[in-house]
C-alpha cells in the first residue's frame, strides 16, 4: 500500500523523501505541485512548474532489495511509466529511450532519477523520482526537445491519477524484479524501446561509441554493434537517431 503525501512546493521530492527515509515506511510517495530544485540524471536540473506535471518520488524499503535489484529499479520505473501512459493516452507511440527517458513523437515526455541510501556497505533504501510533463504547452528555448501529454495528444491528465496509474504498474513490475530478476523486465521493455534497432551515439567514461543499438545485456547495459564489434555501455548519454533532435 502507498501513502501519498501531497506537497504544494518542495525543492525536490527525492530530497524530501531522503529526509524521511530512515524512519518512514516503504511505499511512501511524495507528490508535489511544484519543485524548485527538481533533479535529473548526471546532475542536471528538471523543470517542474506548478500544476504542470506529475512530480513525485517513491520510497522503496523492502527486505528483498539488494544492490542488484536497486540497479534494476530504473528499468522498472521506465516500463511502469511507459505502460501507464500508453494506457491513459491510448497511444502505442510512447516509448522508452534507454535508460530512463519516456519519449513521444521524438520528444521527451518524462525523466526518471533513482537514488539509493547506504549505511556503510548495507543498502537501506532506494528512492525513485519521476517527472512527467502533463499540461505544459510551451517550454523554454533551452529545452527544444521537451514536450507534454497535452501538447502531443490534447489530453488533460490529472497528476494524482497519473501517479496512481504509475504506482499500480510499479508494484506489479517490482514483484517481478524481486521474484524473477531483471530478465523479465527487459523482455517487456524491448518492444517499447525507442533505442533498440536505431543508430546511436553514446558518450561516457570510456569515450564515444557510435553504432547500432542491438540489445540489452542481462544487467540492463546497452549493447552497441560497431565495425569493431559489440560495445557495452553501462552509463552515459545516449543519443538516438530520430529522437530528441539527433540526426547524424
Amino acid at each position: 500500500m502507498h501513502e501519498i503525501v501531497r506537497l504544494k512546493t518542495v525543492g525536490s521530492t527525492n530530497e524530501y523523501l531522503k529526509s524521511l527515509a530512515k524512519t518512514a515506511r516503504g511505499g511512501l510517495v511524495a507528490l508535489a505541485e511544484e519543485q524548485t530544485g527538481g533533479k535529473g540524471r548526471l546532475g542536471r536540473s528538471w523543470l517542474s512548474l506548478k500544476g504542470q506535471g506529475a512530480w513525485f518520488s517513491v520510497l522503496v524499503k523492502d527486505g528483498r532489495l539488494c544492490a542488484e535489484n536497486a540497479a534494476g529499479l530504473v528499468f522498472v520505473c521506465a516500463l511502469a511509466c511507459a505502460k501507464s501512459l500508453r494506457r491513459l493516452c491510448a497511444s502505442n507511440d510512447i516509448l522508452v529511450k534507454w535508460p530512463n527517458d519516456i519519449v513521444l513523437h521524438g520528444k521527451k515526455l518524462c525523466g526518471i532519477l533513482c537514488e539509493s541510501g547506504f549505511d556503510g556497505e548495507k543498502l537501506c533504501y532506494s528512492i525513485c523520482g519521476i517527472g512527467i510533463n502533463l499540461l505544459s504547452e510551451r517550454f523554454p528555448g533551452e529545452l527544444p526537445w521537451a514536450t507534454s501529454v497535452l501538447a502531443e495528444t490534447g489530453l488533460k491528465l490529472d497528476p494524482l491519477s497519473v501517479t496512481q496509474a504509475f504506482l499500480a504498474e510499479f508494484d506489479i513490475l517490482s514483484e517481478k524484479l524481486y521474484n524473477n530478476g531483471l530478465a523479465e523486465i527487459l523482455d517487456e521493455l524491448r518492444p517499447v524501446s525507442a533505442t533498440l534497432g536505431k543508430t546511436v551515439c553514446a558518450s561516457g567514461p570510456d569515450g564515444n561509441v557510435t553504432g547500432l543499438a542491438s540489445d540489452f545485456a542481462p544487467d540492463g547495459a546497452l549493447l552497441i554493434k560497431t565495425c569493431e564489434g559489440v560495445r557495452r555501455v553501462n552509463v552515459g548519454d545516449v543519443s538516438v537517431r530520430g529522437v530528441m533532435g539527433y540526426a547524424d
